[in-house]
C-alpha cells in the first residue's frame, strides 16, 4: 500500500496541471514542491478527462489527497471547519463502533437469540453513509467537470 503514494503523488500531479488556473494558484509552492520530489517519475497515469467518470479510474490513495488539497487550500475557512467537524464525528463514530464491537467485557458472553434475529433484520435496511473524503472528492470532481 505505501508503495501506491509515489503513484498517487503522480496522479495528483497530473490532475493539477490539467485544471483550471485559479486552482493552481491555490495550491502554496511548497506543496507542489513536496508532490514533484516524493512523485514515481516513471509512472505514467492513465487518466482520460474526457471520461465523465474518470475519477474512478484514480487510485484511492490519489482521492484522498485530492480531499486534502481541497480541504486544506480550496474552501472558506467556514467550509473548511465544517469538514474537519464532519471528519472528528466520523472517526468517532466508528472508534465507538469498535469499541462495542470488541469489547473485552462483552467478549465473551452469550448473546440472545432475539438480538441477533434483531441484527440479521437491520442489516438489510442500513444505508450506507457516505465518506467524508467520498463528498469532497465529488465536490472536486464537479469543479473539475465545469
Amino acid at each position: 500500500m505505501k508503495d501506491n503514494y509515489p503513484k498517487a503523488l503522480k496522479e495528483v500531479f497530473v490532475i493539477l496541471n490539467n485544471s483550471e488556473k485559479m486552482i493552481k494558484e491555490s495550491i502554496p509552492e511548497n506543496f507542489n514542491n513536496f508532490i514533484s520530489k516524493n512523485m514515481d517519475k516513471e509512472y505514467t497515469p492513465e487518466i482520460n478527462f474526457n471520461d465523465l467518470h474518470w475519477e474512478d479510474t484514480i487510485l484511492e490513495e490519489t482521492q484522498q489527497i485530492l480531499a486534502v488539497i481541497y480541504r486544506d487550500y480550496l474552501v472558506s475557512k467556514e467550509e473548511r471547519e465544517q469538514l474537519l467537524r464532519e471528519e472528528s464525528e466520523e472517526e468517532k463514530r466508528i472508534e465507538q463502533e469498535l469499541r462495542e464491537k470488541y469489547n473485552p467485557d462483552n467478549l465473551f458472553k452469550k448473546k440472545d437469540k432475539k438480538t441477533n434475529e434483531n441484527e440479521k433484520n437491520t442489516d438489510l435496511i442500513k444505508i450506507e453513509k457516505i465518506k467524508w473524503y467520498r463528498k469532497i472528492i465529488n465536490k472536486i470532481m464537479s469543479i473539475f467537470k465545469k
